[in-house]
């Protein structure tokens, strides 16, 4: 058997990174964690988090267990960039990326968010004067179309 490419050994080491950091936003702080999430012996867990090839079988697994949609680890070994799961996140190294936002959602959080935010960054302003910003910021949204007009 030929040995494995540079090519190919980006492509496992990707993979590697994509999985421990799945790992890591599901709350499974060590990797024994992660093998009996997704039926896999330890051992066989250390190889994938460790950029090792192993089964296709295997790789299944770990796509059920970590809520990936079918064939996203053949995907990144053919060289993607990213993983998709199942709710349509799409995990890129360090990140990730949400299929569509909830205009209704972000119309709610956004007020407080800016207010948190102005508060700390802006002391200076009043509460009025945040309001006020966070209002027009509202509005302008609202006149782009990202989030719906209040009824």
């Amino acid at each position: 058997m030929a040995p494995p490419s540079d090519h190919t050994d980006r492509h496992l080491q990707k993979l590697a990174a994509l999985i421990t950091q799945r790992r890591v936003a599901l709350g499974l702080t060590n990797k024994e964690a992660g093998a009996a999430r997704c039926g896999l012996s330890p051992m066989t867990y250390r190889k994938i988090e460790g950029g090792e090839r192993v089964t296709d079988t295997s790789y299944a697994k770990l796509e059920i267990g970590y809520g990936f949609r079918p064939g996203a680890c053949r995907e990144v070994l053919d060289g993607a960039d990213s993983i998709t799961l199942e709710d349509g996140t799409e995990l890129i190294e360090g990140g990730q990326i949400r299929d569509h936002v909830d205009p209704a959602r972000l119309a709610e959080v956004t007020p407080g968010a800016l207010t948190k935010s102005a508060s700390l960054h802006a002391p200076e302003l009043t509460l009025g004067q945040i309001e006020s910003i966070a209002g027009g910021f509202m509005e302008e949204l609202r006149r782009l179309g990202v989030v719906p007009k209040e009824d």
